[in-house]
């Protein structure tokens, strides 16, 4: 009997950003297998919502088979109520991580949603075949599904009782599942917006309360093939260079890329395709949390397009413990961090706020301690009410006593079938041990580290102060006293930043909703003035239309610290040479509201060759770098930065909600202009 497939990995399409820009690896598996398995079944992909109801309307599926992930369970809730609007009759299956690990929450959700006929559990990639079959052979009714049974899922028998059924064990042999990508399944996304994804292995050996991934289901790490990994890489390099040659992004979705033996080697031959096809450049993953030398390997491996991430999430044991995180070696972090630092590799560490046990003074602690360690960015997370992770389980939430409230997640929003859709997140704002007070002084403690620290703006300015003794948290706390006591354009900065963190939580997913449906607020909320990632959205307004104001409150909080420590007896016309050293900061980092005016070059008129000072072996001798007579500097990007930078915007867009969504997916390196002095006289204004 013929049946129609559609498999939907869908995200948010909508005023032209995505909310999801990767392309749909899970549902290409399912296909794959589907494929090979049962050759009489006619199956198709959709990762856009308009093009899945345009074909919905057209020629409708037997069977409609929906991801649910936090960022897409709306999405894929009302695709699935308009599947059984247009024709009650055909199978609707949802499956995914995001559903509780309660077994009264799952008979719940059965209940909630009657537009959903099952909820596989577990991993899809032959369950979805199986579910095929099983409804074909019964002649695609779903009575008889229901009469037979259905294995590892959720769902509702005959008499309308809901089953639960104990998730199948995980495949071991994953190369059973023929590759989505040298069956050529995942080639019409190559459309320059989605990046590739893949996988070089599944599972995680670590028990995370906070992850999805943190139950014993998933300890067990299963492998790909060498082989077939280096396949798909090149395969995959090959379709961006013919088809989206501005796509520089590559994910990895393992757990712990770089931990493992053979991610070196997966990481050198990845060096190799940047070298023949400029491809990647940009590689998003997360990278393992032991073995330190590996990680290191994997990194040297990738000109600067992988960034080390120690996501430590927390320094305090006690903390550790309440989220099963004690596996974890945090000497192996300090190890990392010595030999980044030795080699001039950059890393990056996530912290989260709000861990059960946590408190503000242990949550500035640990960011104090990290940059101290040298780490180059911190960032820091909510904890999340993950469905499918322990934490968000009811006796979690009693533990620890968490307050939670509702928030839109960035750029979850669409009109679909004439229908607004809004995706909402649930996040931890208080607890027994953090206050909802202490949650927002925090939030301003990370607005700082997302200004001044992180990307490495202010490298120079801090490691000139480290010269006259200043710590990196010192002087990181000196740009959150600067920043809460601004005035002006920075001082309304930071007064936004606060409104917006107050106002976009809501003490329930519904009221969530309602306020962003309200079509004012929807309005506002597409065209990204409300309800985008804060941290990324002021990220991006300072780096590219607030800069000057930005990098002057760093350059006189860092003078106020030097004039502290005598600086101004020890260097001779300080006042001359900060004036010019902020001239120079200023002129390095590329912005502008316009493409054209990032990339275009700056000029400045300086007295100092402060290029030159900074890359000298003691940057405090600054009268051996006096000018014989003021000069012209210009600072241009190079070619190489230029051109990443205008395909970046390509991709994302210059207005805000782009921007946002463009600081995450692009190389700090690509807005530092060179510096270059001019032959020319010094008759262009200083910058």
């Amino acid at each position: 009997m013929n049946c129609r497939v559609y498999l939907a990995d869908l995200r948010h399409n909508y005023m032209g950003v995505l909310a999801n820009d990767c392309m749909p690896l899970g549902v290409a598996c399912m296909k794959a297998v589907m494929d090979r398995d049962l050759p009489d079944v006619e199956s198709r992909l959709f990762a856009y919502p308009d093009r899945l109801w345009d074909a919905m309307q057209q020629t409708p599926p037997d069977v409609l088979m929906l991801t649910n992930y936090v960022w897409n369970e709306s999405l894929s809730l009302h695709f699935a109520h308009l599947a059984k609007t247009l024709d009650p009759e055909p199978l609707v299956v949802m499956g995914g991580p995001n559903l509780s690990l309660d077994h009264d929450r799952r008979v719940a959700f059965a209940g909630e949603h009657p537009e959903v006929d099952v909820y596989v559990l577990g991993e899809g990639d032959f369950l979805a075949a199986e579910i095929v079959r099983r409804y074909v052979d019964g002649g695609l009714s779903i009575a008889a599904l229901r009469q037979r049974g259905i294995p590892s899922s959720v769902y509702r028998n005959v008499s309308g009782e809901v089953v639960v059924e104990d998730p199948w064990d995980r495949h071991k042999t994953v190369e059973e599942i023929p590759s989505p990508w040298l069956t050529g399944i995942q080639d019409e996304f190559f459309d320059g917006r989605l990046a590739p994804m893949v996988e070089t292995n599944r599972g995680c050996p670590f028990t995370c309360t906070f992850c999805v991934q943190g139950t014993k289901w998933y300890t067990k790490v299963h492998n790909f093939s060498l082989e077939r990994i280096t396949s798909e890489l090149r395969y995959i390099a090959e379709r961006v260079r013919a088809c989206s040659p501005q796509m520089g992004m590559l994910r990895i979705a393992d757990s712990n890329y770089g931990m493992f033996e053979r991610d070196v080697e997966i990481s050198a031959f990845l060096g190799g395709l940047q070298k023949e096809y400029g491809w990647p450049t940009f590689i998003d993953a997360t990278t393992g949390k032991n073995r330190p030398e590996r990680i290191i390997q994997s990194v040297e491996h990738l000109s600067g397009a992988l960034v080390l991430y120690q996501a430590v999430q927390s320094l305090d044991e006690d903390v550790l413990r309440n989220v099963k995180r004690t596996t974890i070696k945090l000497e192996a972090y300090e190890q990392l961090q010595i030999h980044m630092r030795g080699r001039g590799l950059r890393s990056n560490s996530d912290l989260i706020l709000g861990l059960p046990g946590e408190t503000l003074r242990s949550h500035l602690a640990a960011i104090h301690k990290l940059l101290d360690a040298d780490i180059n960015q911190v960032h820091n997370f909510q904890l999340m009410m993950l469905k499918g992770s322990e934490l968000e389980t009811a006796e979690s939430r009693t533990a620890f006593s968490f307050e939670s409230r509702f928030r839109v997640l960035p750029k979850n929003c669409g009109v679909y079938a004439g229908e607004k859709v809004i995706g909402v997140e649930e996040i931890v704002v208080a607890t027994d041990t953090l206050g909802f007070d202490d949650y927002l002084q925090a939030r301003t403690y990370h607005l700082t580290s997302s200004v001044f620290q992180n990307d490495g703006w202010f490298e120079r300015v801090i490691a000139f102060a480290a010269r006259f003794g200043v710590r990196r948290s010192e002087w990181w706390d000196a740009m959150f006293d600067g920043l809460t006591h601004a005035d002006g354009a920075v001082g309304a900065f930071v007064a936004n930043f606060v409104h917006e963190t107050v106002n976009e939580l809501f003490p329930t997913r519904q009221a969530c909703v309602a306020f962003y449906t309200n079509d004012d607020n929807f309005r506002r909320l597409l065209e990204g003035e409300i309800g985008d990632n804060l941290m990324y959205k002021y990220r991006a307004i300072a780096s590219f239309h607030l800069w000057p104001e930005i990098c002057q409150l760093a350059m006189d909080e860092t003078r106020r610290l030097l004039l502290a420590r005598g600086a101004a007896s020890r260097l001779p016309d300080f006042e001359r040479f900060w004036l010019d050293f902020s001239s120079y900061e200023r002129a390095k980092h590329a912005h502008g509201p316009s493409v054209d005016e990032i990339v275009a070059p700056a000029h400045a008129t300086l007295c100092y060759d402060v290029e030159r000072l900074l890359n000298g072996t003691d940057p405090t001798d600054v009268a051996a770098y006096r000018l014989p007579a003021p000069q012209v500097f210009e600072f241009r990007l190079s070619e190489e930065h230029a051109r990443d930078l205008k395909a970046a915007v390509a991709v994302w867009s210059m207005t805000l909600k782009g921007l946002s969504k463009l600081v995450t997916r692009i190389q700090c390196g690509w807005q530092v202009r060179d510096c270059h002095p001019l032959t020319a006289p010094a008759t262009i204004a200083a910058a």
